[in-house]
């Protein structure tokens, strides 16, 4: 690009598109010099909140990019699995054979999981029953007063 504006005469080219150009190039060089490192940092801080867990990728890939890491890397890997270490069942889960190695297929089973757990959690509000089975209510008792003798 510099031998083509190096050809250009400044009063017959002076074509838009090559000051816009040089302003993109501009901003993304000198403008915001911190905006790698305020990314990478709120990276190592993102955590995973049950049940956001399209909410916590969204945001993870952009501040991904930002950073500019490669989404494949291992470092960022560990990353995105970092964001889920105060869910420890969840990376249990994710860990059971066969075992995800790429970002792709961990994000996809950590989706699964999330959203399994969000419709058995839906249906033990709903089913008073099902509780019983989750361990987080006494088995049903038979009535009680006019009972047959």
């Amino acid at each position: 690009m510099i031998a083509v504006l190096r050809r250009l005469h400044p009063v017959h080219h002076n074509v838009p598109a090559v000051w816009n150009h040089f302003e993109e190039e501009f901003k993304t060089k000198f403008m915001d010099s911190t905006r790698e490192l305020r990314a990478r940092t709120q990276l190592e801080r993102l955590a995973f909140r049950y049940p956001d867990i399209d909410g916590y990728i969204a945001e993870f890939e952009d501040l991904i990019a930002q950073a500019n890491y490669n989404l494949a890397s291992q470092e960022a890997i560990n990353l995105f699995l970092k964001g889920f270490s105060k869910n420890r069942n969840l990376l249990d889960k994710v860990f059971t054979p066969p075992v995800p190695v790429t970002y792709d297929t961990m994000k996809r089973r950590l989706i699964a999981i999330v959203k399994s757990m969000q419709l058995v959690n839906s249906i033990a509000q709903n089913a008073p029953d099902f509780r019983m089975f989750r361990g987080n209510a006494r088995p049903p008792q038979p009535p009680q007063g006019n009972q047959p003798t």
